[in-house]
């Protein structure tokens, strides 16, 4: 189901793009990273355990024009994502805020984003499972990023990301925290 919305608004953000006259020099689409997380990571054990590597996230930037008129120290964009797991545990698909602080004259940058999330847990959980509820598979995603840019517009970026139930099951509170780093590319 994400990777269908994920194709779809690719697609759609193509057409748009392709649509728009050479003079507008609008560029919605400025920034495109990719890379693997590890799960779990509050809940102790080998950090650096290749087992715990069970994600790969991709995600979109976007740049709509006049989103950044504040002046506003640092830059405001939106951004979709979406991470697969490949071990069996719930995907999930988010949307939200980004805001991006580069040091001065310094290839490094700090990243705040806030927005919501929606796991597969909401689809593909057995029919009495806690995870069906509304409140458990629809959530918060919080997350932070250390980032340093490379050559030919890339950047290298470590991200952590939390994601709290805030006991919406109907279970005790829980909260998932992942560690991953990506790859960065702007166009």
């Amino acid at each position: 189901m994400i990777r269908i919305v994920l194709t779809s608004l690719l697609t759609l953000l193509g057409l748009l793009c392709a649509s728009l006259p050479a003079s507008a020099q609008v560029n919605l689409l400025p920034e495109v990273r990719a890379g693997i997380s590890a799960r779990g990571i509050d809940g102790g054990g080998n950090l650096l355990d290749p087992n715990r590597i069970a994600d790969a996230n991709v995600e979109l930037l976007f740049a709509p024009p006049g989103i950044n008129l504040l002046n506003l120290t640092g830059e405001i964009r939106p951004h979709i994502g979406a991470t697969m797991n490949f071990r069996g545990q719930d995907s999930y698909g988010y949307a939200g805020l980004s805001w991006t602080f580069s040091a001065p004259a310094m290839p490094v940058f700090v990243e705040a984003s806030l927005g919501g999330v929606a796991r597969t847990s909401l689809i593909s959980a057995p029919a009495n499972d806690p995870s069906r509820n509304f409140g458990c598979a629809i959530g918060l995603r919080a997350a932070g990023s250390i980032g340093i840019n490379l050559p030919a517009g890339m950047a290298l970026i470590t991200t952590l990301e939390h994601l709290p139930d805030f006991g919406t099951c109907g279970t005790p509170a829980r909260a998932n925290t992942n560690l991953g780093v990506r790859l960065g590319f702007r166009f």
